[in-house]
This record gives C-alpha cells, structure tokens and sequence, in this order.
C-alpha cells in the first residue's frame, strides 16, 4: 500500500462473526420477583424509546430463532429511556440482560435514576456504569447468548432505586443483540427448601429431645 508518495506494508485483521441463529435463553423467573423491559416471557412495562435522540445508534426487532430481539448497529451509545414510567427497582436486586455481541472485551450498562422528584436534574440525580468484558464477572464471550445477571449492589453510585428512568449501554462491538431485559429479586424463604439432614449417631449414645 501507499501513503501518498510513501510505500507502506502492514496487517489488518478483519474478524468476522455470524448473528445468533438460536433465541436466547428462556427466562424461568417468577412474574411477581420481575419488573420486565424486553421479554416474550414477561408483561413488559413502556418504554419511550430504545434508542434515544441524543444517542449513537440504530436499532430494530428482528427475528432470532422464533424470538423477537433487540439489534443494535452502528453502536456508540444508545439510551433506553422510560422517564414517563420510571421504575421503582428498590425491592430488586439484580439487573438481567441477554446479549449477543461481535466484540467481548468490553460491554458497559450505565444506570440512571432520576432521584426523588422524579426529573432530570434538581440535585437528587445519580447513576453509575458498569463495565464487562472477557474477565469480569458476569464474564463476556462470542458466538452465544451472554446471560448476564448483574447485581444492583454493583452500581454502586446508584444511591437511588426508585426513580429509575434511563439505562445506556455502549460496549466495543457495533453490533449487538438484546433479549430479556428485566429487573428481578432473589426471593428470601419464609422456610427449609429441604429437610435437615439425617442423623447418623448410633442410638445408643443418643438422647433426642
């Protein structure tokens, strides 16, 4: 190659990845542990848009092995907004997303709430990114669906839950599939899921109450 006047040599590697072919996992979460965005599975609360103005991206429903899915192109950036139907989140405890990306070495999930007046702005605002990659954990990889489940205590500058109103992902891979997008608790149990282990002391060095 050149460079005006100047030869040059180098390498470019081109990596090239196919689309998923097979619908994301199905979620087995209980509809009452579940604030749903995105899912076949759950009612799924409003969004106002998956891609807002101010973002870098495109986006459109396409279909995945039977199963609608969230692809994103052109990525930089995009905000998910749903500032008329914010989210209470501060019974949840994890964050769950779906993802299919060309590039794992990073992808990063950025949390919003818009504190107790419910608005943008007015000093009671905070959010907090976090960022995953072939390392972290939830850890990321290519060629499958990423289940990912994040905990809430991970946004850690998250001081507010119950006013969430946006979320913007950005990752390295322009383009990327989303499916299962919810809000979910791990419920506490009011009793034994089994029962208490059986003794094993002989008999007659035993005096049971």
């Amino acid at each position: 190659a050149s460079l005006g006047s100047t030869d040059a040599s180098g390498t470019i590697t081109l990596n090239a990845a196919t689309p998923p072919t097979v619908a994301s996992p199905v979620p087995t979460r209980a509809p009452a542990d579940v604030i749903s965005l995105f899912s076949d599975v759950y009612t799924n609360r409003p969004v106002d848009t998956w891609s807002a103005t101010w973002d870098q991206a495109d986006v459109a429903d396409v279909p995945v092995g039977g199963n609608v899915a969230k692809k994103y192109t052109k990525l930089a950036f995009a905000g998910v907004e749903f500032i008329s139907n914010q989210i209470n989140a501060s019974a949840m405890t994890h964050l769950h997303i779906d993802l299919w990306t060309q590039d794992p070495s990073r992808f990063s999930v950025k949390l919003v709430d818009f504190g107790a007046n419910g608005v943008f702005g007015g000093n009671d605002d905070s959010e907090f990114e976090v960022t995953l990659s072939r390392t972290s954990t939830p850890s990321l990889s290519t060629g499958a669906w990423n289940s990912l489940d994040i905990p809430l205590s991970a946004f850690t500058g998250l001081t507010g839950r119950g006013h969430i109103a946006q979320m913007i992902i950005a990752g390295a891979s322009p383009t990327i599939y989303l499916d299962n997008v919810y809000f979910y608790k791990v419920p506490v149990p009011t009793s034994p899921p089994v029962a208490a282990p059986t003794p094993t002391a002989p008999a007659g060095n035993v005096i049971s109450l």
